[in-house]
This record gives structure tokens, sequence and C-alpha cells, in this order.
């Protein structure tokens, strides 16, 4: 017995001693706050004081020393998904994940992101002015420093890889990728033209889609073969982890329009949610030079940010800079196509695809003048398809200067200097707000415009053959829509579309114009305003249109009576998108219903789904539900003419056997927070047991689609929405206090899961907070200080 205790006795302190060991382990790879360093790269003395939220304040005595160790510090907290955003531009993911994620890697590839980088970065070494050249690359060494002498963080042995090191190529490629990130034509393009191709114009212009000016595409139009390429193309695009934008907010106000007497600037980037958080915040002081800003992975430039003379915020301007071509291969010769009447030969270029387990995979890419085919692509299609479909993508015909841009608007001295940052702009259209001390506000239109050629529709897949559909180059900065200091003293943008400059109409994926009007009533509604008074018009959860659409139907029912309760409930709706809210639970179920019924029998199945995600078509609810005669209304599959109003009845029915199934009988338990909740899924969290310790939530969360608060989520049947994306940042400024803006991010500073600001603001954000932006070092109270030295140094 004695001999079986101490066995027992053995065996549990070894199990102490284990665990002791890996919790010592684990800790250990958690980012370094304090301490000093000494590091090869560096010239002189840096020390980054971090505040109660792990914000980096970085001060330095030059700026390639500022720069150097924003990428040592700005790794050390998110160098897995640097890591990771650089394995998706360079299509090497299954390297490392295994073969499920070789069409991925296929995708990428053929997009040609890191391709473009190249280009990029070799046109950027030989013509970038020397300083934004210098601080580029002593970023890039930064990183390489971390990735050389820091502490991993665990993904890397969760997933059993290093880290290679960074090149200035990588900088160019992740600015590529977020250029991705800002397009829809890949997802709408596609689902529009289906629709064309199978029913006409009519069911597009009960869409707000205007196809009448379509390019003849000839025989390309029938082909299964195309039309296959549609129907996979969205599958295709979830696979790859791209947390692409979902919207924003921006407004500017003059001093008129504030109790300080000062402008006022607001921002909110709705972007996928994720964790790590999209944007990094931090401070860089050297002589000469201070900036507060928002950063995101692998870029040394803050895209979001103020000093004590100006500030800026951007929104997305969705322009079309993406097009789809469907080409004509020769039937003689597989390796030509036609273009403007002649035979052109492909280009071609032989990649391999290296995987984790498995044996290497041969891709070939073929390009038109158009750009790459997507065929490869997409699965049950050969390597020489019938008809081809190749993609136009503005950025692949530019060797950007968007990283001049940056660096130009991080360093300004005026407006007229930041002006001309923002017209460097050329791979991503942004609306960019502008305010200062001086009591100027603006907002450009940056990005290169594409010249569409008249008679062409680029929303629906053109015809590459003619020539007559071909691009016309892009519009000089000039024609970009613009305004400053205008006399009303407010400017405001939800990537809605602008008005038209000098008569030109720019097509794009523009958002109706819900937030952006619904913003600016807010604005008119007091004449003075506090930054944390506009707090409450980021925090907005209400929706007109929604209570327009509401009464609509219930006004349309005719003698039909539905669940007394229900009709309540809908009647006395305020039409917030509060968590308490019932009324937001039973209007988004029957709109869900409402559609469903109006459209399934048209599109299928699978393309209602993707409706219910297009940006295009939440913009287009309210045309299509307005318009009593639509073509929607009517179900092709049967001998009766259904009418508007019939489809309103039976989606009430719908609605009330779903809620009372999925909800219970109980209606005062019908509440938006229950249905609509927030998780920010890590990576490697998207499995048992590891989401447990890497995801951040599930957080009740109000807001909605169509509301400033924008806290995206498709409608489906099951009557559960899981938020997918919303605010990435908050943030506000008042110039008469430049150094105490306020802001706040989903989850935290840190990717890192051991760091203490991994999650810190996720319940301010939830709950509507915000944090202080400390800009006097002073005010850092308990601060960490980490010193960085030379490594020849010897304090």
């Amino acid at each position: 017995m004695k001999i079986f205790k101490r066995i027992l006795l053995i065996v549990a302190l070894v199990i102490v001693v284990l665990a002791a060991a890996v919790y010592f382990w684990l800790k250990s790879t958690a980012p370094d706050y304090s301490g000093k360093l000494h590091l090869q790269g560096l010239k002189d003395k840096t020390t980054v004081v971090y505040d109660a939220y792990g914000v980096p304040h970085i001060y330095a005595q030059n700026a390639k020393d500022a720069y150097f160790t924003f990428g040592y510090v700005h790794a050390q907290d998110r160098l897995f998904q640097m890591v990771m955003i650089r394995r998706v531009v360079e299509g090497r993911l299954a390297e490392i994940l295994g073969r499920n994620l070789v069409k991925t890697d296929k995708y990428m590839r053929v997009l040609s992101l890191n391709k473009m980088a190249e280009r990029s970065a070799k046109r950027f070494m030989k013509e970038a002015d020397k300083p934004v050249k210098d601080e580029v690359q002593a970023y890039v060494d930064g990183i390489n420093a971390f990735i050389k002498k820091g502490t991993l963080p665990i993904e890397f042995t969760l997933m059993d890889f290093k880290p290679e090191k960074f090149k200035v190529r990588d900088v160019f490629g992740i600015m590529n990728y977020m250029s991705l990130t800002f397009t829809s034509a890949l997802t709408d393009d596609p689902l529009m033209y289906r629709i064309y191709e199978k029913y006409g114009n009519a069911y597009l212009k009960d869409l707000d889609v205007d196809s009448a000016t379509i390019a003849n595409m000839g025989n390309a139009q029938k082909s299964t073969q195309l039309a296959a390429l549609f129907k996979n193309i969205q599958t295709i695009q979830k696979l790859v982890p791209i947390p692409i934008w979902e919207g924003s907010n921006n407004w500017v106000v003059s001093g008129e329009h504030s109790k300080s007497g000062k402008v006022l600037l607001a921002n909110d980037t709705h972007i996928k949610y994720s964790q790590p958080s999209v944007w990094y915040e931090a401070y860089i002081q050297y002589p000469g030079f201070n900036l507060y800003g928002y950063y995101l992975a692998g870029i040394p430039f803050a895209l979001v940010g103020h000093n004590n003379h100006y500030g800026w915020g951007l929104t997305i301007f969705p322009f079309d800079n993406m097009d789809l071509y469907a080409e004509q291969q020769n039937p003689n010769n597989p390796d030509q196509y036609k273009h403007a009447g002649k035979w052109l030969n492909y280009t071609v270029d032989h990649e391999i695809i290296k995987v984790k387990g498995g044996k290497e995979v041969p891709l070939t890419i073929r390009y038109t003048i158009h750009g790459p085919l997507l065929n490869p692509v997409i699965q049950n299609i050969t390597e020489k398809p019938k008809v081809p479909v190749s993609l136009w993508w503005a950025p692949m015909f530019l060797e950007t200067t968007s990283m001049e841009a940056l660096y130009q608007m991080n360093n300004a001295t005026d407006m007229k200097s930041f002006k001309k940052g923002v017209s460097l702009v050329d791979i991503v259209g942004l609306y960019v707000a502008y305010g200062d001390t001086d009591g100027n506000i603006a907002i450009w239109g940056s990005g290169k415009i594409p010249i569409h050629p008249a008679g062409t529709n680029p929303r629906l897949i053109m015809d590459g053959t003619s020539g007559k559909a071909d691009i016309h180059g892009f519009y000089p900065f000039e024609k970009n829509p613009q305004i400053e200091n205008p006399p009303g003293g407010i400017l405001n943008t939800s990537n809605n579309a602008p008005p038209p400059v000098d008569g030109i109409v720019y097509p794009g994926y523009y958002f109706h114009g819900y937030r952006a009007a619904r913003v600016r009533a807010l604005l008119l509604s007091k004449p003075k305003w506090t930054i944390k008074e506009m707090e409450s018009i980021q925090l907005d959860v209400h929706s007109n249109r929604d209570l327009r659409l509401v009464k609509l139907i219930l006004n349309n029912l005719g003698s039909f009576k539905g669940d007394p309760k229900i009709v309540s409930a809908l009647q006395n709706w305020d039409g917030n998108y509060d968590t308490a809210s019932t009324g937001a639970v039973i209007y988004t179920q029957l709109l869900y219903f409402v559609l469903r019924d109006a459209m399934l029998d048209e599109v299928g199945q699978k393309d209602f789904r993707k409706l219910m995600g297009s940006y295009m078509f939440r913009g287009s609810i309210e045309h299509l539900l307005a318009d009593k005669n639509s073509v929607w209304w009517d179900n092709v599959n049967t001998k009766a003419i259904e009418t508007r109003s019939d489809i309103f009845k039976r989606a009430f029915s719908e609605t009330t056997v779903a809620l009372k199934n999925n909800m219970g009988t109980d209606m005062s338990t019908w509440k938006w927070g229950r249905v609509h909740q927030l998780t920010n899924v890590h990576p490697i969290g998207r499995k048992a047991p590891f989401d447990k310790l890497f995801n951040v939530g599930p957080f009740a969360m109000s807001g909605s689609n169509e509301v400033v608060d924008k806290e995206g989520f498709v409608y489906n049947k099951h009557g559960i929405y899981p938020v997918t994306s919303g605010p990435a940042l908050r943030f506000l400024i008042d110039f008469a206090n430049t150094d105490h803006a306020l802001s706040v991010i989903p989850t935290g500073q840190s990717g890192n899961v051991f760091s203490p600001y991994y999650a810190d603001q996720a319940e301010m954000f939830v709950h509507g907070k915000y944090r202080t932006q400390i800009m006097l070092r002073k005010e850092i109270k308990k601060g960490k200080t980490l010193t960085l030295l030379p490594k020849s140094s010897k304090n």
C-alpha cells in the first residue's frame, strides 16, 4: 500500500512538474514589453513605452531607427498575421496546411499578386526618394530582427513551420492584398451575369442594375463552360482567407459645428471581423516628426492617423477597377486567343505548388492582354477551355505609387502637401476625409479610375474579342470626386456613389446612401457637437429604410390576419437594432422569407444564398419591394400569376412558424442580442479545442446591415445571424485637443494569445466604450518600457 501511495505521489509530482513546465513555456512565448535588447541595425538608443492598452509609443533619435523599432514591435505582436497574409499573397498555404489549400493557392497564383509586388518593389527601389526607401527597408529589417532574436508565438509550433525573412517585395504584396479585399467584382459580376443570361434585362432592372448597354458576347453567352465558371467562382473566393471590406463611415465638420470652435473628424472602417484585429495602433516620434496611427500588418505607414496639426480617416470609394472578359480561343491552336480581328499568343507561366504531405501540383497560367485566365482555378474545366474568361484588374497594370502616397500622407505639413499624397494612391479607391488645426476640411476620392468605353456595362461580363470593351486608360486625379472647405461645413461618406464629375459617372459597387443620409441627418440635428457626443452617431443603430419596409409589408397584407402579437410587435418597432429589440428579430426573419419567396424559383438555392451575401443586392432590396409590378413576384413554376401581396402573406406565415419553432412561443425571449452575436475567430480557432483558447466571444451585438453601426450578417432561414463584419476601428478627434483623440478596436493590440493585450478591448468595443489615444509621454501611467540599443552599445 505504501509503495502504491509512493507511486501515486511520484506520478502526481511528475504531472505537476510537466504542467508547470508547459505553463512557463507558454508564458515565455508572450511578447516582451519591458527590458533591454541589443539589436544589429540600430544606430542610436530607442525607447518604447507601452500604454495601458499595449499601444507602443516609440521615441527614436532618427527616422530609420524609429521604423526599425516599429517593425520589431509590430512583428512581436502580429508576426503570425503578417506571415499568413504573405503566404496568401504568394499562394503558399498548401505548404503548411496541406492539400485542402491547393485550390486557394491556385487562385492566388492566378491573380498574380506576388508578381505584381515584385514589379512594384523593383520600380520603388529604383525611383522612390531615399527617405521613403530607407524607412520601408528599416521596417522590414525590424521585422527580421524579431524573427531572428524574438520568441515566436505558439501558432508556429502548432503548425510546425518557421517564418522566412521578409523582403521589401512582401510589403508591396501585402498592399496588393489590401487592394484585393476592397473589390466585389469577382462575386457580383458573375452572379449578375447569370441572372441576365437566364432571364434578361427585366430581372436586373428590378434589382436596380442597368444591363441595357451590355456588350455583345456572341456565342460565348451560351457556353456551358462559362456557366460552370460563374457557378463556382464565389465558392473558390470563400476559400481565400481575406478579411474583405464591408463598408465604412467617415465625416468631418468645420469649427462652426463644434463646441470647441475647431474641426471634428470621425472614422469607423468596416471590415470582416477576425482575430487578431485588422488594425494595430502605434505612436512614433523622432526629431521633426510625430504621428499616432492605425497600421495594417506588414505595412510601415499609417493608413489612418493624426498628429498635432492634421488628421485623416478613410472609407472605401468602391469604383469598378476589376472587370471580367469572355475571350475566344482559336479552335485550331489552343495557344491563341482572338482580339480585334487577330489571333494572339497567350503569355504563359508555369508554377509549382508545394503541398505538405503530398505531391507537388503543377499550374499553368495563361495571360491575355486583359489579364490572366481564371479558368485554371475552377474544377471540371480543362486548362484549355472553349471559353476562356480573363480578369482585368487595375493593379496588374500599375507599378504602384501607393507606398509613396502613404509616406507623403504621414509626413505632410499642410493640406496641400497631404493632398499630394492622396493623389498618388492608385491601386485602391478611398474616400479620404481630412481636417486640420487651421480649420480646413476636405474629402478626396483617391485611386486610378479606369475609363470604360461608352456602350459597355462593367457590372457584367464583357466581350474580350472585339477590342471595343477594352479599358481606355485612367482618369487623372483632377477628375476624381473631391471637395474642400464647402460652405455648409459638413462632409461625410459611407461608400455611397459620388455625384458625376464634369458629367462623368463612375461605375462601381456602391452602397446605397442609407448610412450616409443617416449620418448627415444626425449631424444636422443639432448646431454644435463634441467628439464625446459624436460617439452616439458611430453607435447609431436606427434604420429608416427598414421602418419604411415594415410599413410597406404591413400595408399590403390585404385581408390577411397574421398572429396579432407579431403584427403588434412590428407595428410598434422603432427601427432600432439594439440587443433588446423584438421587432428587429421579427422583421429580419420576415424580410428573408419575402426575398426567398420572390426569388428562389428563378435563381435556385445556391445562387439565392449568394445573393443574400451580395453588396449590390442588399442595396437593391427597397427598390425591389417598392415595385409592385416587378417580374420577381410571380413564381415561374406555377400557372397562377402571384402578386407582391401574395408573397408578403406567405412570408408572414412562414416567419411566424419559423420563429416559434426556432425561438419558442415566449416572445419576451425574442431579443436581437440572442440571434445577432459576434465571435472574433482566429485562423487556428476554427476547430475545437483551439476555439476556446484563440477565439474572442461570443458577444450579443446591436447593429445591422444598413445602419451607421453596421454589424453585418447574412439573411438566412434559421433566424440566427452571426456577425461577420463591422467597425475594425472607431476614431474621433477634436483639433482643439489633438493629444486626446478617442479610439477603440474590436479585440486588442496583440495577436499573441498569451499577451495581456490580446482581447482587453473586446468588452469596451461591444458596449460602445472608447479610450484615449495618448500623445504625451508624461500621461502614460505605469507604462512598461522596452529599450532597444545598438548591438555594439555598452549601455
